[in-house]
């Protein structure tokens, strides 16, 4: 019977996608069962493709019907478990789903489906002297994707979060229904902001696709100033290097402001640890800016100066550093084919990479990864970690980029409780972990107010009453 009802399912998502588009085929199943993270792999039921908004919104009625999960999947390149089924059911792959629908140049947004890559957006973006907030990951990743789960990016110094550059949205519902969030819920056609509305697309928005599915988005895009200057220093400790980047994330001049340990400026990452070579800086800093003349840029160039010179005052470490002109190219021609190329994160490893990557206050920065060092190293891994301001010094990120072999079990296991471990130091400073494995959503539950966990509960529940989006990940 079980069989029966399984294949019952199958034909109707043939119906609704086409024989083409849906399949229970063990191995293309077995492809959406994993990534590079140390979560256990899990096989989906099915694995459909839909290509409309139409057929999305009957995969969800089917799904809700008859209670089956549906997982959302674009590109499948997070490193967090994201997309990898924890209850089987439908794998919804959404990347044929790939139009640009719209690129206002005179406004400054886009219109795009789910499945518009980085590169497919920025040769559009280009053609009008504009650019999106391009992370540092690979140019094959879901733009939407991103955003949804509050990504950075390349202007993430100057303008926030990616997820803040979102301005209208289009969300099939896990009930099938279809609903509009912006200013496009007032006007069909009018795509250019949240505001001044109650902001709704937060019940989207960091939600790991647990709580509908995005098929069309409103996004910011910017002009391309012709000027650009990257700003390189180094120290031998992250206390003197956040002391530098908050005094320079205060005059909110750098479209993007970050610093890399020792190890992570290494291509590939050390795997397994590596001593860094006496005498070297522990921390290397870029600041990138970008200005519309050259008296702007020689401005940019005199605060900088002076905020060299009063660090240099304090009595730190802080030296003026040369930074390879490839890793320049990296970091500043985007997106990256090289620093988002998977292999120069594990070539030394055996395939797998994780993180524990969070939203911390730069006064926790030094603090956190000196424990976090201590814990790496412990497990012998490398302490290869990025801060990085968010407009100006409100806030910050830190993470570490954990390189481990994935063929091993033993190896894989220790990556994931050092990783657990770091993010515990983590919360216990205040920080918030983002794009969270489930691991990482028990931890944070933990800690919770009971008022804010109820809440969650109750808008999932409105939302999803059958609790078939992603099931699990929310760590409930």
């Amino acid at each position: 019977m079980l069989a029966k009802r399984e294949d019952m399912i199958l034909d109707e998502l043939v119906s609704i996608v086409g024989k083409d588009n849906a399949t229970a085929a063990k191995h293309i199943r077995y492809a959406y069962s994993y990534d590079l993270s140390f979560v256990t792999p899990k096989l989906p039921d099915y694995v459909v493709m839909a290509t409309t908004v139409e057929q999305v919104q009957n995969i969800l009625k089917l799904a809700n019907r008859d209670k089956i999960p549906v997982v959302p999947y674009t590109a499948g390149s997070n490193i967090g478990g994201l997309c990898i089924p924890e209850q089987g059911g439908i794998l919804l792959d959404l990347k044929r789903m790939n139009k640009i629908i719209r690129i206002d140049a005179e406004s400054h947004y886009a219109i795009i489906e789910p499945g518009v890559s980085h590169a497919q957006l920025a040769m559009e973006l280009y053609k009008h002297n504009l650019r999106w907030s391009w992370p540092v990951g690979p140019p094959s990743a879901s733009v939407s994707s991103n955003a949804l789960c509050h990504g950075i990016g390349g202007l993430s110094g100057r303008y926030g979060l990616n997820s803040e550059e979102i301005t209208s949205m289009e969300v099939v519902l896990p009930t099938g229904e279809l609903v509009r969030v912006g200013s496009c819920a007032i006007r069909e056609d009018s795509w250019h902001s949240v505001l001044p509305m109650p902001q709704l697309d937060g019940l989207f928005k960091g939600w790991l696709g647990t709580s509908g599915v995005v098929t069309k988005m409103g996004v910011r895009v910017h002009p391309i100033p012709p000027i650009l200057k990257v700003f390189t220093v180094s120290t031998h400790n992250l206390e003197d290097m956040t002391s530098y980047m908050v005094n320079l994330g205060n005059y909110e001049i750098c479209d993007d402001l970050t610093g890399v340990s020792w190890w992570l400026s290494q291509v590939p990452i050390p795997y397994p640890y590596r001593p860094k070579p006496d005498g070297a800086p522990e921390w290397y800093c870029f600041g990138a800016t970008y200005s519309w003349t050259k008296k702007e840029k020689e401005a940019r160039e005199e605060i900088w100066q002076n905020v060299l010179d009063e660090e240099k005052k304090k009595g730190t470490s802080i030296q003026y550093a040369d930074y390879p002109e490839e890793a320049l190219k990296a970091r500043t021609q985007l997106p990256s084919r090289i620093v988002g190329s998977t292999k120069n994160y594990t070539k030394m490893a055996g395939g797998g990479i994780s993180w524990p990557g969070t939203f911390t206050p730069a006064n926790k920065w030094a603090p956190v990864y000196n424990k976090w060092k201590e814990i790496l190293i412990d497990h012998k891994l490398s302490p290869a970690t990025r801060v990085t301001n968010y407009r100006g010094v409100h806030y910050g990120m830190l993470r570490a980029m954990i390189p481990f072999n994935k063929q091993s079990a033993e190896e894989t296991e220790n990556a994931r409780h050092a990783i657990v471990e770091c993010l515990k130091v983590d919360l216990d400073a205040g920080g918030i972990p983002y794009k969270p494995p489930v691991d990482f959503a028990a931890e944070i539950n933990k800690r919770a107010h009971p008022g804010y966990l109820s809440l969650l509960k109750q808008v999932k529940q409105l939302l999803d009453p059958n609790d078939i989006m992603n099931t699990g990940k929310l760590g409930f």
